[in-house]
């Protein structure tokens, strides 16, 4: 049992965790697309009209830019929201113990926090980009849905 006293055994454990979640999905995805691919091919042997293509990625990943633009829009005030939330509850933490310590742990809010005003800084290269190219704005009404 001298071997879980390791300092290495979380670092170790967190890098296999991201690891397996990375080949879960990725072994997800593939057995979607061959599911995908068995309906499509019965659907030929009988005869029968194709299924519909499948919606890209569950909306995450979409042809139609404004579709794009409104995902990372979302995206970035998800994040903003988680760090602001780690901020304030180790703030709480570190008010209610007296440890000024915990507040090392802002860090792991801070960075979701500057992902997420990097994402909505994207998001407004983006709408400008479908302004000027006239891609998806065609009143002012629609720019401000956005």
């Amino acid at each position: 049992m001298e071997a879980f006293h390791s300092p290495f055994i979380v670092p170790v454990s967190a890098f296999i965790m991201v690891l397996g979640i990375i080949a879960i999905n990725s072994l997800h995805r593939f057995n979607v697309r061959k599911l995908q691919s068995e309906e499509r091919l019965a659907a030929i042997a009988r005869g029968l009209p194709l299924p519909p293509e499948p919606p890209a990625a569950m909306g995450w990943k979409s042809e139609d830019p404004r579709m794009a633009a409104a995902n990372t829009r979302k995206a970035a005030i998800i994040l903003i929201a988680v760090g602001l939330g780690i901020i304030a509850g180790l703030g709480l933490i570190a008010y209610l113990v007296g440890e000024r310590e915990v507040m090392a742990g802002f860090i792991g809010g801070i960075i979701p926090l500057f992902i997420g005003v990097g994402m909505l800084v994207d998001y407004g290269m983006q709408k400008r980009e479908l302004e000027k190219d006239g891609a998806g704005v065609a009143s002012s009404a629609a720019a401000r849905q956005l």
